[in-house]
């Protein structure tokens, strides 16, 4: 078997970072033994006898990247034919380095002796001010922000950032390892001690943590934060917990091989059927990320149903659930992928839903939401006296009465986060869905309208969408620059909806600032020659028939 080189290694660490990451979500470029050998197992097969896939990362980077034992990095600031960075690989050996170092009794990573341990990870001897040779103050900076830009135009964001001072260029690989090796190790021991199962979802796992308290000082700041900061941890959790239950559920482990099965995690979509206006709920699975792409099936009882991508991040909805699922959680077999063995659907108190932009009338899991959502809460009648405590503290609003769907669940529909004080409000019984209800920040971007592109939702020129920003304070101020170039800058009134000039091609960022608090969203715009058609497999059966003919959207089939 021939070995993969750094090219190989680049393209690889690439998609193991951004496939499965939903539109507008933070990534990371996390990087450890664990993710090296997960990504070689499932890219090129085990690896060498003797030998590791770790081992073949640093030699292909070594190949590349260092030169008379000097680090030779200049080259790395190009793009690849297809505009992708190619110093992502380079960037994960910094990462490598970080994940590698000691965490305190608290879980703080030790910034101390960050280039000594680079030095030996690259394979060059340490210099005496610090730095690898041939690596001076900051030339690492442009690789990071290739990798922020590529990102950025890819609809998603980087969480890669610099420190203050002296700090300024070790921060960035740091930043990147939001759960460190010895931290794992912790959390491990923890979900043996305790009998955590391996069928939670991230939001379920953080709020148990929570409830059974013993916290380091580092994992109760992860716990702490809100919105997609949140969001990211709580994948972070479950990936850990995932991966404890695949390598044997022992907490002597001291080092997961990272190529156990792994579940999916599917969320909940609702529509209405369409003749009596009933809800109804099928499974949204997530795409999991770090697991390469095939081609799975959900066996049902009654047979297999496909898994397909319908946009980035998420399965298009499948099967039915019932009532009663929803109250015992749901566990179904998964085949077609050796690193996947079952979608389960975890048993939850409650579901906070939003709108699908890409559906009219339709709610789904997807992700956690902004100010000034209007949302559909699926919630036991049990929270309910909790819920309307919230109400009367001016912290939620909705309107109608809530509906009872029977076992036990209620549907709060066009339910409005109006209050910023939950700090001042006890939770109760309802912690968990106080905590899933509390705002991110202050302030939040909404994007409406428009029309999209299969291209991971890029915008087509001409038809950018509308913009709203959303704010508990009555003031906020919106930035927005395309390719880096400020286009428009200006005080704005919470709510209104804004006409940008959005519709040139081209990578925009907006920005809101409202009282202290800050948002960011970001957008690609593509011209109509990137559009094409996407293809229909003929084994489609949606649509109706007419005339002997199948019609589904532009797509006609005689039978």
């Amino acid at each position: 078997m021939s070995m993969p080189n750094y090219q190989a290694w680049n393209t690889a660490l690439l998609e193991h970072a951004t496939h499965g990451a939903p539109l507008g979500s933070t990534v990371y470029l996390e990087v450890s033994d664990e993710t090296l050998n997960r990504i070689g197992v499932q890219w090129w097969g085990p690896p060498p006898p003797g030998s590791s896939w770790r081992a073949d990362f640093l030699g292909a980077v070594h190949k590349n990247s260092i030169y008379e034992a000097r680090v030779c990095c200049d080259w790395m600031a190009a793009s690849d034919p297809q505009g992708r960075p190619v110093g992502v690989a380079f960037l994960a050996a910094m990462v490598l380095a970080a994940s590698n170092m000691a965490t305190d009794a608290a879980g703080q990573l030790h910034e101390k002796n960050y280039f000594k341990r680079l030095a030996a990870v690259l394979g060059v001897p340490p210099s005496p001010q610090g730095r690898p040779p041939g690596l001076p103050t900051g030339a690492e900076e442009p690789l990071w922000q290739a990798w922020v830009a590529y990102l950025r135009g890819r609809g998603l964001d980087s969480t890669a950032r610099g420190g203050e001072g002296a700090q300024r260029f070790i921060a960035y690989p740091i930043s990147q390892c939001l759960i460190a090796e010895g931290q794992k190790q912790r959390l491990r021991r923890l979900f043996a001690e305790r009998g955590y199962p391996a069928g939670w979802d991230g939001e379920t796992l953080a709020s148990r943590l929570r409830a059974d308290g013993e916290l380091t000082k580092k994992l109760a700041e992860l716990l702490s934060r809100t919105g997609a900061a949140a969001e990211d941890v709580h994948d972070a959790l479950q990936g850990v917990l995932q991966d404890f239950h695949a390598s044997g559920g022992s907490a002597d482990v001291t080092e997961s091989t990272g190529v156990g099965p792994r579940q999916l995690v599917a969320g909940l979509y609702r529509g209405e059927h369409w003749r009596t206006g009933e809800p109804e709920y099928q499974l949204f699975p997530r795409q999991p990320r770090g697991v390469r792409l095939t081609r799975m099936a959900v066996q049902f009882p009654g047979g297999a149903e496909v898994l397909d991508l319908e946009r980035p991040g998420y399965y298009r909805p499948v099967g039915e659930v019932t009532l009663a699922e929803l109250t015992r959680g749901v566990r179904l077999e998964v085949a077609g992928n050796p690193f996947v063995d079952a979608l389960v659907l975890p048993a939850r108190d409650y579901w906070l839903l939003r709108r699908d932009p890409d559906a009219e009338g339709m709610f789904a899991s997807l992700g956690t939401p902004g100010v000034g959502e209007h949302l559909l809460l699926l919630v036991r009648d049990t929270l309910l006296p909790d819920l309307r405590r919230f109400q009367e503290e001016g912290l939620v609003a909705w309107t109608g009465q809530p509906d009872a769907l029977g076992e036990g669940w209620v549907e709060v529909r066009d339910l409005m986060v109006i209050g910023n004080h939950w700090s001042e409000v006890p939770a109760g019984q309802a912690r968990a869905l106080h905590e899933a209800l509390r705002p991110p920040g202050g302030v939040s971007i909404h994007l409406e309208g428009g029309a999209r592109t299969q291209r991971a939702g890029a915008y087509l020129a001409g038809a950018g969408p509308d913009v709203r920003v959303m704010s508990f304070s009555l003031d906020a101020h919106l930035t927005v620059c395309r390719d880096g170039e400020e286009v428009f800058a200006a005080g704005v009134t919470p709510g209104e909806v804004l006409s940008l000039p959005l519709d040139s091609p081209g990578t925009f960022e907006l920005s809101a600032e409202s009282r202290g608090q800050h948002a960011v969203r970001t957008l690609t715009v593509v011209p109509w020659e990137e559009l094409r058609a996407a293809p229909v497999p003929p084994e489609r059966r949606e649509g109706m028939e007419v005339n002997g003919r199948r019609i589904w959207g532009a797509y006609v089939q005689d039978l």
